[in-house]
């Protein structure tokens, strides 16, 4: 166990540590990858930090590392110039990149559904849209979350007058303080931070009162698909991961806490990885389908809030060949993957 441990944290570096990567298209055909995060590694990514700890990848030939990031801007800026990079941002800003004319292409989600919550301390009412009239609603500044939140409004009929909008990057800290009486955040982040804490709290979610968001999506430069097998693979090994993430928990979730850091209580983890479950595989989707329909209504949203200027061809933005060729090959074990 203590070896595993050290080879996942090793994995986990900002800057990926093993074989030197160049941008040629025969280093992405050898299988190297680096699987680029937009933020911290959280237990969202449970089924690629299980692929890395139980060498599924490299029983997929492929040799991948993974790397934390900043932001979704980053993401996309490097999927943009190299082909071995594979990206996680937001549905939101994979969308923008690809407006602006980067090469990038989207081929599975990360989530299915959105992971976005409104919290407020247990305190304050907060049962439907109508609770959230005359507060102070506090976020992180990013594309995803105002999206969201500007949908809900509009959804809802919000009357915006006695809102308050604060962007703030200690937006958990201003909920517990009284500055705020709302955050929107991200489940596997904020409610997170939430929970750590021991404050009693309330959630809504946004897909309850009709805003169906998209999740992170999984998307490459156009040069890897020229490789198309590799990313095939690169899936497979996702699955499986998560597939063993929920498997045994006993064995899992010690490894998934020691890859996020702070080591959460087995009792958080567990109760967290109960509830992405709806957000990995919604009744009636398979895990890591994306819905052309979802993305067309995204895009629509972020034509009206004048984000991006023209729409794109989805057609050529999405490839869903990938996901349909490993449900093909794999459909007798992929009916059995848990999550």
């Amino acid at each position: 166990m203590a070896g595993i441990s050290l080879a996942l944290r090793l994995y986990l570096q900002p800057k990926p540590i093993g074989p030197a990567l160049s941008s040629s298209p025969a280093s992405a055909a050898a299988g190297y990858y680096v699987l680029q995060l937009n933020g911290a590694v959280t237990p969202s990514y449970a089924g690629a930090l299980i692929a890395l700890s139980d060498s599924l990848f490299q029983h997929e030939g492929l040799s991948v590392q993974l790397r934390s990031g900043k932001d979704d801007a980053e993401v996309t800026s490097a999927v943009a110039v190299d082909p071995h990079v594979i990206g996680v941002a937001s549905a939101q800003a994979f969308l923008k990149a690809r407006a602006e004319g980067l090469p990038i292409v989207a081929f599975a989600a990360s989530y299915i559904v959105n992971s976005m919550q409104f919290f407020a301390l247990s305190a304050m009412r907060l049962l439907g849209p109508g609770d959230l009239e005359g507060k102070r609603i506090g976020y992180k500044a990013g594309l995803e979350t105002s999206t969201i939140l500007y949908a809900f409004i509009a959804q809802n009929s919000i009357a915006q007058s006695g809102l308050t909008i604060v962007e703030s990057d200690n937006a958990v800290a201003d909920l517990r303080d009284g500055r705020v009486d709302v955050l929107l955040g991200h489940l596997e982040v904020e409610g997170q931070v939430l929970e750590k804490s021991g404050v009693p709290y309330r959630s809504l979610s946004p897909d309850s009162f009709g805003v169906h968001a998209m999740g992170p999506v999984y998307f490459a430069n156009e040069r890897a698909f020229s490789s198309s097998g590799n990313l095939e693979r690169f899936f497979i090994a996702i699955a499986m991961g998560w597939n063993a993430a929920y498997a045994d928990y006993d064995r899992s979730l010690p490894i998934i806490a020691r890859a996020v850091g702070n080591e959460p209580s087995s009792v958080r983890l567990s109760r967290f990885m109960d509830a992405q479950r709806r957000f990995l595989r919604p009744s009636g989707a398979r895990l890591g389908e994306l819905d052309l329909q979802w993305l067309k209504n995204l895009q629509e949203q972020l034509l009206q809030q004048r984000i991006i200027q023209q729409p794109i061809d989805l057609t050529r933005a999405v490839n869903n060949d990938i996901l349909a060729e490993v449900y093909r090959t794999k459909a007798a074990d992929f009916s059995k993957i848990e999550p």
